[in-house]
Parts: C-alpha cells; sequence; structure tokens
C-alpha cells in the first residue's frame, strides 16, 4: 500500500505567521461555522484495513534503501497481478536477498511463492510458502492465507498427504472465501491420505470446525468401502451432524441407505492377464502366486482410493492369441491398466493388440522401449544396478574395466550406464567386446580380455549366459589375472548362486534388486496384510511381485486420471514407491527399483550396501 504524508508548509512553522489578527479572526468566524455546520452528519466507517505483513528479519534501512525496497516489492507486487511470473519472482527475490529488514518484506515470500508456481518451480514454492506461513502466529489475520498458499504448494508439488496435514493447520474462524479455497484444496488431496490417518485427523478436530463434515464423510467411506458398516454408518451420522454441504450430504446418506456405489458411479476396473490353464504347473503356481498379491493390493487400495475397484482376471491359457483377446476385451470394458502377462512372447502379442495406450505391468517379462511403450517390467534392466557398481569398483581401486556382453537390449542398456558412470569417474574402458546371444564358447573373447589385462571385467550377463561364460573364465587361466569380475542382478539368481561351483562365482561383486533374508518394513507391512487378507502363511516371494505390479497402478490412480493414457502419465511420476519387493520408482517407461551391492561368497550372497528401507 502507498501512503501519502502530509506534512505542514514552512509558512505554517514560521515564527510570528500565525499572529494576533490570525487569532482575532478565528475567533470571528467560529460561531458563524458552528450554526452553519450540518447536524447530525453520519459517520464515515473505515475501510477494510489488510493485515500487517511483517519484515522477513529484525533491523532498519536507511531511508534510501528503504525507499528501495518498497519500490522493488511494489514491482514484484505489479508482476505478479499482471501474470509476469519471472519477472515478480525475481523482484521478490531481490527483496529476500537485498532487504530482508525492510517494513513488510514478507510480502516477497508471499509474492515468490505464487509467481514460482506460477513457473513449476515447486520447490521454490514450497520453501518460500514454508517460510511466509512462520512469520505469522495462529491468530494473525494472515495466518489463514498462508496456510492455503503453502498448501497448494505441497499439493502442486507432489505431496499431498503434507498438504492435508498442513491445512488442518487453519482456524475454524478463517474468512468465508479463505476457508472455501482451503476446503476446495482438502477434497482434491483427501483422496491420497490413507485411512489411518484420515480416522486419527477425523477424531482429533473440533466438532465446530468446518472441516468436520468433510472428514467424516471420507471416513465414513472408506470404512464403509473395507466392509465396517456399522462403524461408517457412525461416522456418516456425524457428517450429517455437522451441517455438511451438498456432496458430503450425498455421500453421507449414500453410507446409511447402502447404495453409497450408486452416488460414486462405475467401479474402477483393473485387469490381470495370467497363466491359468493350458501351461505347465510351474507356470500355473505363478500365475496363481501374482494373483494373489494383486487381490491384497486391491484390498488396501480400495479403502484408500474410496472407490470401488474390479478386477479382472482373464486366462490366456498359454497361447499368444489369447494376450491378444485378453487386452481387447479389456479395452472393451474400460479397463484403466492390467498386471501381466508373465512371458515376452505372450506380452509382446498383447501389447501389439492394443488400440489405446492401456498400460500392462508385468512382474518377470520385458521388452524394449521403442517397441511397446507403455509396457513397463518389475524385472527389466538394471541401469542403476550398473552405476552402483561403477562406483564401487572405482573405490576398490579399480582403474581399467573391460565390458563383455551379449548383443540383448538389457545388456546394451546396462554395460551404457556402467561405462558412461565409471568413465565419467577417471576411468578408463580399453574395449567393449560383444557377442552373439546364443553364444556357448568364449575362447576368442577370452584371448581379448587377456590380452589387453584390465583391472576388471564387468559382465552384465543372463543366468543361462553366466553358467556357460564363469567355467570357461576360469578354464582359459583368467582367475590367475587378478580381474575383479563385476557383474548385475544375473549373478545374484539362485541358478548362479547355489548351482554354479563357488570357484567360478566366489569374489564377484554384482548389484541386485533381490530382497534380501532381511525383511524390509515395506514387505513385512505386505505380509501382514497377505495373511490376514488370506488366512494362510506367505511361502514364497512371488505374491510381493504381482502385489508391487497392482500397486503402481492404484498408487497412480490416486491422481484421478480419466483414461488410461492419463493414468500411464500418472505412472511415470512415481518416485521411491516403498514396494514390497523394494523401493520403486518410475522414470522414461522404465521401473527401476532401489538397488543393492552384494558379494558371492561360498554360495552365499553378502550384502554390501544399505537395506532398501
Amino acid at each position: 500500500m502507498i501512503r501519502r504524508v502530509f506534512r505542514p508548509s514552512r509558512l505554517e512553522f514560521r515564527p510570528g505567521a500565525l499572529g494576533a489578527r490570525a487569532v482575532l479572526f478565528a475567533l470571528v468566524l467560529l460561531p458563524w461555522a458552528i450554526a452553519c455546520a450540518p447536524v447530525a452528519l453520519p459517520s464515515v466507517e473505515p475501510g477494510p484495513v489488510s493485515p500487517s505483513i511483517p519484515a522477513i528479519e529484525e533491523g532498519n534501512l536507511p531511508p534510501g534503501a528503504a525507499a528501495e525496497a518498497a519500490q522493488t516489492l511494489r514491482s514484484a507486487r505489479d508482476h505478479l497481478s499482471s501474470g509476469r511470473n519471472e519477472e515478480a519472482r525475481d523482484a521478490a527475490l531481490a527483496v529476500i536477498q537485498d532487504y530482508p529488514g525492510a517494513a513488510g518484506s514478507g510480502e516477497a515470500l508471499e509474492i515468490l511463492a505464487q509467481a514460482a508456481l506460477g513457473l513449476g518451480e515447486t520447490t521454490r514454492a514450497v520453501e518460500a510458502a514454508t517460510r511466509f506461513l512462520a512469520l505469522f502466529g495462529p491468530s494473525h489475520p494472515a495466518h489463514p492465507g498462508a496456510v492455503v498458499l503453502r498448501g497448494q504448494t505441497l499439493a502442486q508439488a507432489g505431496n499431498p498427504r503434507a498438504s492435508f496435514q498442513n491445512l488442518l493447520l487453519i482456524s475454524p474462524e478463517a474468512p468465508p472465501g479463505t476457508m472455501g479455497e482451503a476446503m476446495d484444496l482438502l477434497r482434491e488431496v483427501i483422496p491420497q491420505v490413507g485411512a489411518a490417518e484420515l480416522r486419527e485427523s477425523a477424531e482429533a478436530i473440533v466438532p465446530s470446525h468446518p472441516f468436520r463434515g468433510v472428514l467424516a464423510t471420507e471416513l465414513a467411506i472408506s470404512l464403509f468401502l473395507s466392509g465396517d458398516r456399522a462403524e461408517a454408518e457412525v461416522w456418516a451420522e456425524a457428517a450429517l451432524a455437522a451441517t455438511p454441504e451438498p456432496r458430503e450430504e450425498e455421500l453421507s446418506r449414500g453410507v446409511l441407505d447402502g447404495n453409497l456405489e450408486e452416488i460414486l458411479g462405475q467401479p474402477i476396473n483393473i485387469g490381470a492377464i495370467l497363466p491359468r490353464s493350458g501351461v505347465s504347473p510351474l507356470q500355473m503356481a505363478y500365475g496363481e502366486g501374482i494373483l494373489e498379491g494383486i487381490q491384497v493390493a486391491v484390498e488396501e487400495f480400495q479403502v484408500d482410493l474410496r472407490r470401488p475397484i474390479h478386477l479382472e482376471i482373464l486366462d490366456h491359457e498359454g497361447e499368444t492369441q489369447g494376450g491378444r483377446s485378453a487386452v481387447q476385451r479389456l479395452e472393451e470394458i474400460g479397463t484403466f491398466g492390467a498386471v501381466g502377462p508373465l512371458t515376452p512372447e505372450i506380452l509382446s502379442e498383447a501389447a501389439a493388440a492394443r488400440e489405446t495406450e492401456l498400460p500392462l505391468v508385468s512382474p518377470f517379462a520385458s521388452l524394449p522401449l521403442e517397441e511397446a511403450s507403455g509396457v513397463l517390467s518389475l524385472s527389466g534392466p538394471d541401469p542403476g544396478g550398473a552405476e552402483m557398481v561403477a562406483r564401487y569398483a572405482w573405490d576398490l581401486g579399480v582403474e581399467s574395466v573391460v565390458v563383455l556382453r551379449p548383443q540383448t537390449e538389457e545388456a546394451r542398456i546396462e554395460a551404457k550406464a556402467f561405462l558412461e558412470s565409471f568413465q565419467a569417474l577417471g576411468g578408463f574402458v580399453p574395449q567393449e567386446i560383444v557377442f552373439d546371444s546364443g553364444a556357448t564358447f568364449y575362447q576368442t573373447e577370452f584371448d581379448q580380455v587377456g590380452s589387453l589385462l584390465p583391472d576388471g571385467l564387468f559382465l552384465p550377463l543372463t543366468p543361462s549366459d553366466i553358467q556357460l561364460l564363469a567355467p570357461q573364465f576360469t578354464y582359459f587361466g583368467l582367475d590367475t589375472l587378478g580381474i575383479q569380475l563385476l557383474g548385475t542382478t544375473g549373478w545374484t539368481e539362485d541358478e548362479v548362486v547355489q548351482e554354479v561351483a563357488s570357484r567360478h562365482t566366489d569374489g564377484v561383486i554384482a548389484s541386485t534388486t533381490r530382497m534380501s533374508q532381511d525383511e524390509t518394513e515395506s514387505f513385512s507391512r505386505f505380509r501382514s496384510g497377505y495373511e490376514a487378507f488370506f488366512r494362510k502363511s506367505l511361502r514364497d516371494q512371488i505374491p510381493a511381485y504381482g502385489y508391487d505390479a497392482a500397486a503402481l497402478l492404484l498408487q497412480a490412480l490416486r491422481s484421478n486420471p480419466r483414461n488410461s493414457r492419463e493414468l500411464l502419465l500418472a505412472i511415470n511420476t512415481i518416485r521411491d514407491f516403498p514396494g514390497a519387493t523394494g523401493r520403486l520408482s518410475v522414470e522414461g517407461g522404465r521401473i527401476l527399483r532401489e538397488p543393492r551391492l552384494i558379494r558371492i561368497q561360498n554360495h552365499e550372497l553378502i550384502y554390501i550396501s544399505p537395506r532398501f528401507d
């Protein structure tokens, strides 16, 4: 706000200016002025006063600097109101950095947060909004607006749970306009809040708070969908007692009348394309384990999504045509995404049969990205692991490494990741040797390695390749040259660790995405959910892969996508999801599980990097 300051003129302060004649003149006019004054003039109500915003830091500025600060802040305000976010951001930063002690400088934090949101700079927006909120106590008139602003930045930064908790700070006496904004944001983020957290908040909030109706309604829906109808009705009654808005009133009455599914609309459809007949007993057992994991995920997420979830299970009968038919059926019924198939051949046929961008998440099979957009795998290439091995090798003092790999897409990706990471550290890669995927004899390749005499040999191989190649490494005498063997997850599979003689594998350093014998917190949580759902013990880890494949689809559904294309976009934003098989991220259409380092010794995996948790 620009304040005009009126100062007396020099004439008024001139000695003798207010002399006797002036006094007499005033006395003469006074009775006339009183007589002419209007009677009972209505008082003028003062306009609303904007809440004062404190400075970022305490301190006094010289008059010149204070004027510059005021002008810069005014420019930031004008740029923001005109939609010039970059200019507003830069001017606000200038105030924050150069004039933090200026009067009202805290407003620059508010401007910076809003401008950064407009520019998509969410981290900066959250930081500025957090500092802005910290300027005010709960009773300050600006506090509610600052709470909403911080909630908006957290939501846009992909942290809806933090936004939800932040919104609970708002006073029930907040102005109606601000409370309306807060309610809209609450409805936006609350679908991504877990049932336990929702219950805790609903129980803690005061009955008079405007949020009470929304929280009680959402908790009633969660309880209803999880099968706890009696308690759902208790919370639905609580929501109605809070005088909810029409949306919450309709949903609460749906809980009490037992027709909530009709009000929520059609269920969310997800699919599973699995072998249930026409295949070997082992494949059927794998398919059954994957299905069990999917069912646990559906049971868990249905409560949090607050929508009915329909799982369409289709049997491909071990035939590629079965994969094509399954995808066509899923697209007909409007399925958002599907888990499976489990084998590359059927997965390839299913992917090719899609007419939409229906996401397919396979627990065990993978396809090249350029051939199958939207097809993801929990068992694809491990570039993160290859990079980790490169860093560890360099730390061990390995300075030169030869890469020996098959001519496959997976090996090419892992070799590229290793090369780039190792060379960036200063390592030397004298040669990359590529052999035919079906090769069984490696004398020529090992002769090349021996002639180069590297410190290490990086081998991104499949278990079947390792079973043939590892003994020949010893047979041709390379084990006597002090070459450190390095690899990726293929070296950590049971058919290598348990079945290949230890003299061929002892000392190998490799990355793995396998779980160790020590359960992570996430796997323990999955085990508890599995055993509670099926009333039986979890006997192996196969269901965990079905759980994670389905959980990625369901996690992405929290953002309320309208179709399979939007679901695929949401999947690609998932970062550090605590899956049962490890911490998962999706980047560039590829599922990345947080890798760990191991050393193989006496048919055992010795873990040499931190746990997933």
